[in-house]
């Protein structure tokens, strides 16, 4: 009888494993709610908005410091426009004579905004009178929602880069 006893004392019961799995599946949920992956991917692609309209920001500042470009006013957003960066995009621009890489020199194409769609969409606004431009987009995580306010320009629910922060209507 003792053999036997020993026997089934080696193992787990049923009862424990089950407590087991529930304290498992408990704390996986807490992981999860902390660490809130759909939060977690808005900012990601928050980060690349910020980085798209940065590179794109200094291309234009080098294109024309450089004089490969002239402003020209005109407007464009990533959600209908192409991705050429000769002037046609949806970065409207007049090349110098004598010069065809246009924003080519500095980036490959245009930026688009990571989702593209709705209200996430790159715009641009140029005004030639004065030489001056405007990049935007809309950050989604809700940790970037007071940047759109900081950032000096005109709309409190863009972000805001450029030489003039005021030539886009500041409605969403």
């Amino acid at each position: 009888m003792t053999k036997l006893n020993k026997r089934n004392e080696k193992g787990f019961t049923l009862v424990e494993l089950l407590i087991v799995i529930a304290i498992i599946g408990v704390l996986a949920g807490a992981i999860l709610i902390v660490i809130n992956p759909a939060q977690l991917l808005a900012k990601s692609r928050d980060s690349q908005r910020l980085q798209d309209l940065d590179s794109l920001n200094k291309a234009i500042t080098l294109a024309i410091a450089e004089q490969e470009i002239t402003i020209t006013t005109t407007t464009g957003n990533s959600g209908t426009g192409t991705r050429s960066v000769t002037g046609g995009g949806w970065v409207g621009f007049t090349l110098f004579t004598g010069k065809t890489a246009g924003l080519g020199k500095y980036i490959p194409t245009l930026p688009v905004d990571p989702t593209n769609t709705g209200n996430y969409v790159y715009s641009y606004a140029a005004d030639a009178t004065s030489g001056s431009y405007e990049l935007n987009a809309v950050l989604e995580s809700t940790d970037n929602q007071a940047k759109m306010g900081t950032d000096g320009g005109s709309s409190a629910t863009k972000w805001e880069v450029g030489t003039n922060l005021e030539l886009i209507d500041p409605t969403p």
